[in-house]
């Protein structure tokens, strides 16, 4: 099992385009979900990745 630091990823894939829908055209954008740390799409309020 590979250990990956959160920071790292949050930051990797920050402004990537959303994928959770064809229709969403959203950049996400880090933020905190329910507690934790998490990159959210600002277009569809969809949580893409949270680390905790």
């Amino acid at each position: 099992m590979a250990t990956v630091d959160r920071r790292t990823v949050l930051r990797d894939l920050e402004g990537d385009e959303c994928p959770w829908t064809e229709e969403c055209s959203g950049e996400l954008q880090r933020e905190e979900y329910k507690d934790t740390d998490a990159l959210v799409c600002p277009d569809c309020d969809t949580p893409i990745v949270r680390v905790w």
